[in-house]
């Protein structure tokens, strides 16, 4: 370590990489590699350090806005905000939706690391009569995919955990296997080592060594499962860091982080301006005494011109052209992760028309579409385990479920585009393009004979219709 990294990790500056679980390691224990190159290994390096605010050009000048952060928070935030999901159709259904409603309190966190770490595992696992669940980032490593790209195999590292003195890992392997037969089992295996307080996987141990973990089976194989006992969800974008691989990428991968990195230097370059800019008043060191005027107004020393007392430093502030700089940055990173205009930038900078407001409110709705629909996929998947675990675990009598996912309207649905909606049919009502009957319908939601009795005058076109009907 270098003097200047020394220093910055002093004060506070400490670059943090998640590293992946070993291959080697995975080979030995488990037979199988990690399905991440070493290019995909770096760049989950990279997308963590930025998500945890300590990317590669991180220093005691230039620290970070936390835009990674932000982004994957406002698209999980605009994602999830009418959702709600619900299992019905037995008593095991019912069990299985209050699991289900627990356990959607952390779907907002788990959506918003996904996005910003390239994926998420959902792992549900039963603990006292309940079905928990686990979402792991880093600390899962895919291991298989099948042909649609879902990850059905995969090794899952466990937080450590302190027993006396010593800390200890678990890495549990899930994948499913082909027998001499011709038939398909799907096979879990633990295997415990010593560790450290922040994590690292030492020399193995049997797993009766932790509590926690000694009524844990080594290796156990389950029949009749059509799929894994974990949900892996990925953003619903190509993976641009290589093309061939099956992992999912971070919503701010390739030369989005790029311009996060300009984002946070032009912040930098603001915050020098001022610094650099602040009033000064020089003054002659030899006629005034220590402890007479304010140091941070007052600068010291021969350097007055023309031999004055005093002489005043105000310089022009750039802030305005450097301002709208970071603006434009921050415009281009909204366009490229498909969030609206104004989003994290200052939305006073950005003159829209009404249809250029639409549309680009339009295209974090397709953003949020696709999000959606890749998070239902998990989620069905997630039911599905727990499902399994009903059988496995006997929390529940048999039955058929059926999940319902409800996302509303998201980002077309909020409450001032719906004003200038109501206000144009207002426009078109008033210039009798629209009538009343089927204002009522577009904008209150009511039905042709709902909206004709809640106008005063149209009830006798209820009862002249009737009477034409007779």
């Amino acid at each position: 370590m270098g003097f200047i990294d020394w220093a910055l990790n002093q004060f506070g500056y400490t670059k943090r990489n998640q590293e992946i679980i070993p291959a080697g390691i995975m080979e030995r224990e488990f037979g199988v590699l990690p399905a991440v190159s070493r290019k995909m290994a770096d760049s989950r390096n990279l997308w963590w350090a930025m998500y945890t605010n300590h990317p590669p050009w991180e220093s005691a000048c230039i620290r970070p806005l936390g835009l990674p952060g932000a982004i994957g928070r406002e698209l999980a935030r605009h994602a999830l905000t009418e959702f709600s999901v619900s299992i019905s159709g037995s008593a095991r259904a019912e069990y299985i939706n209050q699991q289900m409603q627990q356990a959607a309190a952390q779907f907002g966190g788990a959506l918003e690391l996904g996005l910003c770490l390239g994926g998420v595992a959902l792992k549900p696992y039963p603990d006292h009569g309940r079905i928990l669940v686990d979402a792991f980032t880093t600390r899962f490593t895919p291991t298989r995919f099948d042909g649609t790209g879902k990850a059905i195999g995969g090794v899952f590292e466990s937080r450590p955990v302190r027993q006396g003195k010593d800390w200890f890992v678990k890495l549990e392997y899930h994948d499913f296997q082909t027998r001499e037969d011709g038939s398909c089992v799907y096979v879990v295996e633990n295997h415990a080592f010593r560790s450290g307080q922040s994590g690292g996987i030492g020399r193995p141990v049997p797993l009766s060594a932790v509590r926690e973990w000694a009524g844990l089976s080594e290796r156990e194989t389950i029949e009749n499962l059509t799929a894994p006992l974990f949900a892996y969800f990925k953003p619903p974008m190509s993976n641009q860091e290589e093309p061939d691989s099956p992992l999912g990428v971070s919503v701010y991968s390739g030369s989005v982080a790029d311009r996060i990195r300009e984002a946070d230097e032009q912040w930098e370059r603001m915050l020098w301006e001022f610094k650099s800019g602040e009033r000064k008043i020089f003054s002659d060191a030899t006629q005034i005494d220590e402890g007479q005027v304010a140091d941070r107004l007052f600068l010291k020393g021969a350097f007055t011109r023309d031999g004055n007392l005093f002489e005043q430093f105000s310089p022009e502030l750039r802030n305005d052209s450097m301002y709208c700089g970071l603006q434009y940055i921050l415009k281009i990173i909204e366009f490229n992760v498909g969030l609206a205009f104004g989003t994290i930038s200052d939305p006073q900078t950005v003159n829209k028309t009404a249809t250029e407001e639409i549309m680009t409110k339009h295209r974090q709705y397709v953003t949020e579409g696709d999000i959606q629909k890749a998070f239902q996929d998990t989620l069905d998947g997630l039911a599905y385990a727990m499902d399994a675990w009903c059988d496995l675990a006997r929390l529940a009598p048999a039955g058929a479920y059926h999940a319902d996912c409800h996302w509303g309207d998201g980002v077309l649905d909020d409450p001032e585009t719906k004003r200038q909606d109501m206000a144009m049919g207002l426009q078109l009502l008033h210039a009798s393009v629209m009538g009343p009957v089927e204002y009522r319908t577009r904008y209150f939601g009511e039905d042709e004979e709902t909206a004709k009795r809640m106008l005063p005058d149209m009830e006798d076109l209820t009862t002249e219709g009737e009477r034409e009907v007779e």
